[in-house]
């Protein structure tokens, strides 16, 4: 299966591009539109991660993204029933990676269903569905510093929400303070809420 494809811009189209290989090769790449933004003119070089998603009458579309997590965040949205993969590119078009994964922990069912097609029954799917694969550590904070994994850890077992902590813990600053501090930092902030 095709994961990455690194080549020339051949054309852009309305909703992608063609992508010409080194072999001469030309493959169509659906691209959510901030993404197609950032594309060169035809005959520039481009990279991206592919999804390739096979419909029901077996052809195969491929869908690109500037990174892994682009990727991995249009499978976790086609992963969901109701959602297919022009609605997670519709998704990934409207909302910025870390936008999108906000507005699911939150639950948000009213911002969500503002994408065409999406209805408060699908919204509400998706967010039952994937709050907790995108309320994860790697997830949300993954990257950042400190003892943000610890901090969630304890600050769950003493009871607090898991989205009210990852709420929490992106407001605190990602400088490496000792953890001591971060929590009386997060303490406060939830003793707010």
């Amino acid at each position: 299966m095709i994961g990455f494809l690194e080549g020339e811009v051949l054309a852009r189209l309305k909703q992608g591009v063609i992508l010409r290989m080194a072999t001469g090769v030309g493959y169509e790449i659906h691209l959510p539109l901030p993404l197609l933004a950032e594309v060169g003119t035809e005959g520039t070089a481009a990279r991206f991660f592919i999804s390739a998603v096979t419909n029901s009458t077996a052809e195969t579309a491929l869908y690109g993204f500037s990174d892994l997590s682009g990727k991995q965040l249009f499978e976790l949205l086609i992963s969901v029933s109701g959602i297919g993969p022009k609605a997670a590119l519709a998704f990934l078009s409207a909302f910025s990676p870390e936008a999108l994964r906000e507005a699911v922990i939150q639950q948000d069912v009213a911002l969500l269903s503002t994408i065409p097609g999406i209805g408060k029954k699908t919204a509400g799917r998706l967010c039952i569905e994937l709050s907790d694969k995108l309320g994860t550590v790697e997830g949300l904070i993954a990257g950042t510093a400190g003892h943000r994994a610890e901090l969630l850890s304890a600050l769950t077992n003493l009871g607090f929400q898991e989205k009210d902590v990852l709420s929490v813990l992106r407001q605190l600053p990602s400088d490496s303070e000792d953890f001591s501090q971060q929590l009386k930092q997060a303490l406060a902030l939830l003793g707010r809420n």
